[in-house]
């Protein structure tokens, strides 16, 4: 898979990247986004919660990310039409939460070559779009992303996105740079650099060493206007519109008020937090639990 550009993404984060906040941030200028984590095996048994997540309306190239280890369920999961609305797959090999790797998810997939091997090439098959792997530089102290990275290339993977972390690592210090540009010369695909993305000056290097693209994660988090400042382009709209815009977009996914709100707060709270008297702020926002109290405060901004 090549790209005619270099592309700004919207990098997948679970509880963030709801269909409304993708559709803001492609608003402001990334030219793909990326859902929350999906579970193929909740897919698989037609969880009615999972299957709303996939709910997309925004305008840049969509990406559905994905999670599970076993064969079968990619291949049951496969069988109807649940992905339809996207374009690209993207299997999650790199998410360190104690609760995914324990259930030889994410990260754990790192530790099992020859299970992740199986599974890849089982998505590459069942998918019949482009497929991609987000991974990190290792697990249980192994650095074995550029081995990895050839296993997915070998399996017919279309890119790959490295988070150069550890596992063990989490999202503590700071992403190994030279690994990218390693990656990069290792493999004949596309990589995206994931991870610590905030300056032109970030974006500047990544393409220096030959990545296709970013991908941005909390850098975005209440900032959809980063990737109007990293393109060098005038917003669309403003924060205030874009939070107005967000909730008025949730208000049609989420039937409960109370659901709404202890969803939306958090969102809030990022958006405020460039603002005056922010901490008093998100203090008051803790403390909301109905729509209208939400209401008056964006009012206010």
């Amino acid at each position: 898979m090549k790209f005619k550009k270099f592309i700004y993404a919207l990098a997948p984060m679970a509880g963030v990247t709801d269909f409304a906040f993708r559709k803001i941030c492609s608003d402001f200028g990334a030219d793909m986004v990326v859902t929350e984590m999906i579970s193929l095996k909740a897919i698989e048994n037609n969880n009615s919660r999972t299957s709303k997540m996939l709910k997309e309306e925004s305008k840049a190239i969509r990406v559905c990310q994905i999670f599970g280890h076993e064969v079968g369920t990619f291949e049951n999961a496969f069988k109807n039409n649940s992905f339809e609305n996207f374009d690209i797959i993207d299997l999650n090999c790199g998410c360190p939460a104690p609760k995914i790797v324990k259930n030889k998810d994410g990260c754990f997939m790192m530790s099992d070559m020859e299970n992740s091997k199986k599974v890849i090439s089982c998505l590459v098959k069942c998918a019949n779009k482009p497929v991609s792997v987000k991974f990190r530089l290792g697990i249980f102290d192994n650095l074995n992303y550029i081995e990895f990275a050839k296993m997915c290339e070998q399996c017919g993977v279309s890119f790959l996105t490295l988070h150069a972390r550890t596992r063990e690592q989490g999202y503590a210090g700071t992403v190994d740079k030279e690994a990218y540009k390693k990656l990069v010369e290792a493999v004949n695909i596309p990589v995206f650099w994931s991870g610590d993305i905030k300056t032109k000056k970030d974006v500047e290097f990544a393409k220096q060493i030959g990545c296709a693209g970013v991908m941005i994660g909390r850098a975005s988090l209440g900032n959809p206007e980063i990737f109007s400042v990293l393109k060098g382009k005038t917003p669309p709209y403003t924060k205030k519109e874009a939070i107005i815009k967000h909730l008025n977009m949730l208000k049609t996914y989420f039937k409960s008020e109370r659901t709404l709100v202890a969803y939306f707060k958090k969102h809030l709270m990022w958006y405020v937090r460039a603002t005056k008297n922010a901490t008093l702020t998100k203090l008051k926002i803790l403390e909301f639990n109905t729509l209208k109290q939400i209401e008056n405060l964006i009012d206010e901004l």
